[in-house]
Order: C-alpha cells, then sequence, then structure tokens
C-alpha cells in the first residue's frame, strides 16, 4: 500500500489521508489505462475482512498465554493449551491475525527486535506499557501491531469510529508511523488519518468522524478537539504516546494535560520514550494505570543504537543545496528521509 503526499502522489501537496472516502474515484494510468492506489483526498482503507472466529480463537489464545506467563512466574506447570508465548521470537509465533501476518510477511518483517520481544506480548494481552527504547529500536511495530489487532479483535467497523489514536511529537515522525500502519495493516478493514500541521483543517474535519485510526500531532489535534464539531472520542479503546519525552521537550506539556482530560479513562495506554525523565514520569501517572515497566536498552549509556552510523557534512551555506543533491543522487537505491525547516522548503 504506497502511501502518496497530495493528489498527484507528489510530497506536500494535499491533506495526508487514507481511506475510502464516499466518492473517492481511483487514478487511471493515462497510458496503460489501469487504476491505481487511492491517493490525495480519498481516504484508503486498511482492506480485508473480519472473521469473528478468528477474532475469537485469538482472543483465547491470548488469554491462555497471559494464564500460562503467570502460571510460569508463580512456579507452577501450565497445561499444553495454555503453552504462552512470552518466549515468541518472531511475528509468526504471536497470537496475531492471519491478515497481520501476511503484512509483516509482505514488508520482510520475520524477527524482533528486543522491545517487539518485550512490549507485544503485553500490549497484546491488553495491559498499559511504558517502554523505555532507543530510536531506532523498532518501537512502531510494537504499537501498531497492537492497535490494529485490538480493533480487529472488538470487530471494529466504521459505524463505531475512533478507536485507536496515536500522537507523535513531529509531523515527519507522524507520517513515518503511518506509513508503517498501511504497510502492515492493508489486509485490515479499517480506515486510517494522519492529522498534521500544514495540512488543510477544513478537508481534515470533513473526513475525520470516517477514521477508526488516527496519527496525530498535540497542537493539531488540540485545534481538532477545540474547532471541529462532532469530534468524539468517548470510544476510545487505545492510546499510544510515542517519543513522548520529545513531545514535552517540545513544550507540549499543557496540550497533552488538555487532551488527556478529554479521553476516555477506561482505555489501553502504550507510551514509549528514549530516556525517562521526571517529566515523562509524571505524564505516565496521568496517562497509565498499572503498566508494565519495560526497559531494554537500560544499561546504554546513549539514546543511539549502536549499528546507527552518523555522518556530518561541513559546508558553505550556499553549497548546501549542490551538496544534498550530490549526496542524494549517488544514493539513489537506498531510502532517503530529508528534514527541512518549512514546507515550503
Amino acid at each position: 500500500m504506497a502511501a502518496r503526499g497530495g493528489r498527484h502522489g507528489r510530497p506536500g501537496r494535499g491533506p495526508r489521508w487514507r481511506g475510502r472516502g464516499r466518492g473517492a474515484k481511483r487514478p487511471r494510468d493515462p497510458a496503460t489505462g489501469a487504476t491505481g492506489p487511492i491517493t490525495g483526498h480519498a481516504a484508503k482503507k486498511l482492506k480485508g475482512s473480519k472473521k469473528p472466529d478468528e477474532a475469537a480463537r485469538l482472543q483465547e489464545a491470548i488469554d491462555s498465554g497471559a494464564l500460562a506467563a503467570g502460571a510460569e512466574a508463580n512456579g507452577t506447570q501450565a497445561g499444553s493449551e495454555g503453552k504462552g508465548y512470552a518466549a515468541a521470537r518472531e511475528f509468526d509465533e504471536l497470537p496475531i491475525s492471519k491478515g497481520m501476518k501476511r503484512g509483516l510477511a509482505g514488508a520482510s518483517y520475520v524477527t524482533m527486535t528486543a522491545i517487539q520481544r518485550a512490549a507485544l506480548p503485553h500490549a497484546l494481552a491488553g495491559r498499559d506499557v511504558l517502554g523505555a527504547a532507543k530510536t531506532g529500536s523498532g518501537k512502531t511495530l510494537a504499537f501498531v501491531i497492537p492497535v490494529i489487532e485490538l480493533l480487529f479483535r472488538k470487530h471494529w467497523s466504521s459505524l463505531d469510529g475512533l478507536g485507536a489514536l496515536i500522537i507523535s511529537p513531529t509531523r515527519e515522525l507522524a507520517m513515518q508511523i503511518f506509513e508503517e500502519l498501511m504497510k502492515v495493516g492493508k489486509h485490515h478493514d479499517l480506515s486510517a488519518g494522519l492529522l498534521i500541521g500544514g495540512k488543510n483543517v477544513k478537508e481534515e474535519q470533513e473526513r475525520i468522524d470516517r477514521m477508526n485510526i488516527l496519527v496525530v500531532t498535540p497542537g493539531r489535534l488540540l485545534q481538532h478537539m477545540d474547532e471541529t464539531y462532532g469530534f468524539d472520542a468517548t470510544n476510545l479503546q487505545i492510546l499510544v504516546l510515542d517519543e513522548a519525552d520529545r513531545i514535552l521537550d517540545m513544550g507540549f506539556q499543557g496540550p497533552m494535560n488538555a487532551i488527556l482530560e478529554n479521553l476516555p479513562k477506561d482505555r489501553q495506554t502504550l507510551l514509549f520514550s528514549a530516556t525517562q525523565t521526571k517529566s515523562v514520569k509524571d505524564l505516565a501517572r496521568l496517562s497509565l494505570t498499572d503498566p508494565e515497566f519495560l526497559a531494554v536498552h537500560s544499561e546504554a549509556t546513549t539514546a543511539t543504537p549502536v549499528k546507527l552510523q552518523q555522518s556530518v557534512i561541513t559546508c558553505r551555506l550556499g553549497d548546501k543545496v549542490t551538496v544534498l543533491w550530490s549526496f542524494i543522487k549517488s544514493h539513489l537505491k537506498a531510502k532517503t528521509l530529508v528534514f527541512v525547516s518549512t514546507c515550503k522548503q
């Protein structure tokens, strides 16, 4: 499921929506006449069909796995039907839907990272999670998978409204999360939207009530809560706070408090942060209920993965664009993400 930025697939043009909006038409390739994926104003739905039988089996597997984990912790023997999945190392070993397994396999995700192994069993079981993990450790899948699976098991539909909210500190990170959501969740019948600054608010308001999952930045979410008539989060099932330390460092403590006050208390919450500061702990106390604390890199001296290579190029200000263009041209086979100061740039 390729995600594109605007009406014609160019980044930065038009609202970033995916779903099946009313009257949305698939664009036709002028050369071949073939229709392509819905882009631009049309919201692209996560395709597939929900199977109540499968959802019930998954819930039973999750419950039995949780019981087995509890039995092992108490030193007792669990039955064969209660074999836990807490020791799973590959995604295929988890009690997740066939659609999710297809999405993960299609994206070439096989083996879980440390934070995924630690967080997914708890998150899938419906527990609140406070996770401390480095940037680049794979924590996006640690919350995207539980979000989709929870709504799938509850047979969520467009009539149920907003079921999941993912809050990210920056629009760039929100876009990355949204792309990952589209990639692994494309076999599920759920609609998702992206609410970030720099986009047309009115166009977002027209479609916001059709979305089951929203990926947002704090400022834009608070704006919709204040200005969008009919914005309803009373049926929210799960809240995700990603990069919570950065959210607070960027001055969103006040907006986050206001957002949390307007969300239902009876929900699951997943909070991830690279560092555990006092403000993050205060936010955790406000948003989490009896959470599982997971620190997979607690002994590390920095919040940066060892395998992550970082380089710096120093040049004159007037040569910056030329140097950047040269770098991109020499790495055409690699994925490149360029951060700029403004949308105009």
